[in-house]
């Protein structure tokens, strides 16, 4: 992949002139993870790549700016990854560790701005990113993952959401199945096959055509009983969690596993460029200006119960 922007391949003398002007680094952080057998293990690093450079054309184009596309770091390292062929795991103290010793880089050379990409779900994984944020902050250097948005709103999602998405989906069948239960595609379904089509579609192999449906979810008894006792601590967002977690055990469950979720053969470039253009991008655009530019804090990272209830990793989630 093309990486010749990379912040540590530039003159020192001309990295620290160009980092004093506020340009923001871009730093990577995705596992090498089964996608199916149609999609990539680098799936979540190719889209990251692909929507940091998209994301920088609009911050210039917002801010007036004609900065350069710095990729300060490339971290082929994700914590619980989906399991499969091919698929690498990072313990979390690991990974937090391996972040925050390029945090000091970063702050060593005088970087203001930083935006973690990645397009990875794991609690843990967007945990440790936020412990880099967190180092940063404390350090002078404004700092934001965007993606815990997505993850957020897959957690809030309610039926019709993303409204014209239906309009992309050719069987009636699939029309509802995206209209009420898009949020049971998290993985290598037809929303990441169809951001791989519009972004990265060297990536893909045209036999996600022909993949049956990921079987349905009937969501894990235990953590739907620990969100029922959730609703008595009043803690609606807690309740959600345990909600689409017990979706997310139920599919790890599967067997035969498939390594995809959804609907994948209902891929399309449209609808990768639906969701790209139309809801992801404006969205991670908001909240880096927000937060690079502005005062507020990077969004927070997804099911933080996660950390105490694993012993920060020891247990497998």
């Amino acid at each position: 992949m093309d990486l010749k922007f990379e912040l540590f391949s530039m003159p020192h003398k001309k990295m620290l002139e160009t980092l004093e002007t506020g340009t923001p680094v871009y730093v990577l952080v995705n596992p090498v993870e089964y996608h199916g057998p149609h999609l990539s293990l680098y799936t979540d690093e190719a889209l990251s790549i692909s929507l940091s450079r998209k994301l920088h054309e609009r911050l210039n184009q917002a801010n007036g700016t004609d900065h350069p596309f710095l990729i300060g770091q490339n971290l082929s390292l994700g914590e619980g990854p989906t399991p499969g062929p091919g698929s690498v795991h990072t313990p979390y103290k690991v990974l937090k560790e391996k972040i925050k010793k390029v945090c000091k880089s970063l702050v060593s050379v005088g970087a203001k701005r930083v935006i973690f990409m990645t397009f990875h779900g794991a609690p843990l994984h967007n945990m440790a990113i936020q412990a880099g944020i967190d180092f940063l902050r404390v350090n002078g250097v404004k700092a934001v993952n965007p993606f815990n948005i997505i993850l957020r709103r897959m957690i809030d999602y309610v039926p019709g959401d993303y409204p014209g998405v239906e309009n992309f989906i050719e069987t009636d069948d699939s029309k509802e199945f995206v209209k009420t239960k898009l949020n049971h595609d998290f993985h290598a379904g037809l929303f990441e096959t169809s951001l791989c089509l519009y972004l990265c579609p060297h990536t893909v192999d045209d036999c996600y055509k022909n993949l049956p449906d990921c079987p349905e979810l009937f969501p894990d008894k235990g953590l739907m009983a620990m969100a029922k006792a959730s609703k008595f601590t009043g803690k609606k967002e807690l309740v959600r969690e345990f909600e689409f977690a017990a979706v997310g055990l139920s599919w790890v469950k599967l067997r035969p596993f498939p390594g995809y979720s959804g609907r994948p053969k209902e891929s399309s470039v449209e609808l990768g460029e639906f969701f790209a253009n139309n809801h992801i991008l404006p969205s991670y655009e908001k909240v880096a200006l927000s937060t690079l530019w502005g005062d507020e804090s990077s969004p927070e990272p997804i099911m933080k119960w996660v950390r105490p209830l694993t012993l920060s990793g020891a247990i497998a989630p």
